[in-house]
């Protein structure tokens, strides 16, 4: 049973929302609404929830300036939003589930879904990871990325990251310290994340990090030494892009 807030300044989008909890999710109650950040402190610290759907931009600030007010955060959190585009790619960068706007049923009965299989934990470092990536810092450094886990979530640097490997619907990372992990994530969507931060894909098995790309050998069609010691073919369907990157650094 899900004790849940709702935080909006949308008023239709918090009625669209409540019946859609009221009428197809008999194991949540709505404990409250608000409507900005200083009424949706007041309902947390008061109702206590367990669930909190939170909008992002609100008239006195945002749901981060909310969560920087709490003293804990101890519930699970969806956005609401009406981002859309490069902020889908934000919300995967800090594993956080969302509800894009206009609400619709589906989507709700699929994040319902995801949220009752992740444990309750603080948020607010994913949180920082989520406006980092929003607000479009690109400094590949300092960017991070959280990783679920089985008891509950990762936050990586992507620099320390030196190749990812498809293993069918997931990923195996394998990082600077000589560590791995396999991650419930396809290549495709680290794919999608990580070649804007100096990653490239040589193979459809195979994502690295050029910055440990330490050379490229010509044995058997073309192969990459990594910093690991780890060899990796390179496929010819990638072979161009990644000759190009290496030889002009365009990292």
């Amino acid at each position: 049973m899900y004790r849940a807030a709702i935080i909006d300044d949308d008023q239709l989008a918090r009625r669209v929302l409540f019946r859609i909890l009221d009428q197809h999710f008999s194991d949540i109650e709505v404990v409250g609404e608000a409507n900005s950040v200083e009424s949706g402190v007041d309902l947390i610290i008061k109702e206590a929830p367990d669930l909190v759907f939170l909008d992002i931009e609100m008239p006195d600030g945002t749901g981060f300036d909310l969560i920087e007010k709490l003293p804990t955060v101890n519930f699970k959190l969806v956005f609401t939003t009406s981002y859309s585009d490069y902020a889908i790619t934000a919300f995967k960068y800090s594993a956080f589930d969302y509800i894009l706007k206009p609400v619709l049923v589906e989507n709700v009965k699929a994040t319902i879904q995801r949220i009752s299989e992740i444990p309750v934990l603080s948020e607010k470092h994913r949180v920082e990871v989520l406006k980092q990536s929003i607000e479009k810092k690109e400094d590949s450094s300092h960017v991070t990325i959280a990783l679920p886990e089985m008891n509950g979530f990762a936050i990586i640097k992507v620099n320390n990251i030196i190749r990812c490997e498809g293993e069918r619907n997931y990923t195996r990372v394998f990082y600077q310290n000589e560590t791995s992990v396999l991650i419930s994530r396809t290549l495709l969507e680290f794919d999608q994340l990580l070649v804007p931060h100096g990653f490239c894909r040589i193979h459809r098995s195979h994502l690295v990090n050029l910055k440990y790309v330490n050379r490229y050998l010509k044995t058997d069609g073309g192969m990459v030494e990594l910093a690991d010691k780890s060899q990796l073919r390179v496929s010819p369907k990638y072979k161009e892009e990644l000759l190009d990157k290496l030889l002009h650094n365009r990292l």
